[in-house]
């Protein structure tokens, strides 16, 4: 990562993104927690809250980028509480999905074609995910040397984005798979109801999915809470370093091979690969209004979304 940040070239930030994705203790809880909040999310298109989610990683890391170094030193100084904090929000998420609610953002700040969808839950993930990235040596690093290297603010806003759009791109083309073939509808995804018992005849009325999703959140909320109590929040497994180091020696090449580009079409080839994920996302949102739901919609959404306790 570290020689292909020596460019400074909005590239190289993009691409040393996509390395910091698999350093360790960032793609561990990156992937899983929006994996499992995607599921939930299966009737709204992924490509706008994906948006939100980067939002949040940008939230932690963007602030580095331009220079706050007490971000990054309150980071690096407190990374135990931050993990502590971040694995009970995953548990406290989990009770939260069994009821099948939704946590959105307020209106004014949420991204079209949400709706009802976990617009929150999405950021807040994304905030603790730069959290967690942060933590370790190669992304703070690697965000530190963009810092450096910007010129000015604007370079290093530029060079921020590009960085924090390599850690999500994968996540955004699986987005744009997920909404084209529509995998939120096939019947793999199939919620099925649920009545969970409750102490005084009460009793949740939820579904498979929810439940689905709340087991992995607590699993991923009671690993987080494991390794903040062992101090191993910075290591992964070896198998990460490998994928880690692969990806650095192909991307090397990629960097070479496009050194001759002036930096300007390099930038706005990137900008058009977000341009291509903002169209989808736009043609998607039009598509939908025109579609008015049938009784079908209708009654997978009652079966989506559970309603509170209540008594027999």
């Amino acid at each position: 990562m570290n020689s292909l940040l020596t460019t400074g070239s909005i590239l190289t930030a993009f691409l040393a993104g996509g390395i910091a994705l698999f350093a360790p203790c960032c793609i561990v809880f990156l992937a899983p927690s929006y994996l499992a909040v995607a599921v939930k999310n299966r009737r709204w298109r992924l490509l706008p809250l994906t948006v939100i989610f980067a939002a949040g990683l940008a939230s932690v890391l963007l602030p580095i980028t331009l220079g706050m170094s007490l971000v990054s030193a309150a980071i690096a100084h407190y990374h135990r509480a931050l993990y502590l904090v971040g694995g009970l929000l995953m548990l406290l998420l989990a009770a939260w999905s069994v009821t099948g609610r939704m946590w959105s953002l307020p209106s004014i700040i949420r991204a079209p074609d949400t709706r009802r969808g976990d617009s929150a839950s999405f950021f807040t993930l994304g905030v603790f995910s730069g959290v967690a990235s942060a933590c370790c040596a190669p992304v703070l690093i690697g965000v530190m040397a963009l810092s450096a290297l910007s010129a000015n603010p604007v370079a290093g806003v530029g060079l921020g984005l590009a960085y924090v759009f390599g850690m999500t791109f994968p996540l955004f083309v699986m987005a744009l798979l997920w909404d084209r073939f529509d995998l939120g509808k096939k019947r793999i995804l199939r919620a099925r109801p649920v009545r969970i018992p409750l102490p005084g005849g009460r009793h949740i009325i939820t579904n498979t999915i929810n439940l689905g999703v709340a087991a992995a959140l607590a699993v991923m909320g009671g690993f987080v809470l494991y390794l903040a109590d062992s101090g191993r929040m910075t290591s992964g497994p070896r198998s990460q370093v490998v994928i880690g180091n692969w990806l650095g020696s192909m991307f090397r090449s990629i960097n070479q091979a496009l050194a001759p580009v002036p930096e300007p079409i390099l930038g706005l080839a990137i900008l058009g690969i977000g341009a291509i994920f903002a169209y989808s996302m736009l043609r998607d949102r039009a598509r939908d209004a025109r579609i008015t739901p049938d009784a079908s919609d209708a009654t997978d959404a009652t079966d989506a979304t559970a309603p509170e306790p209540h008594c027999h």
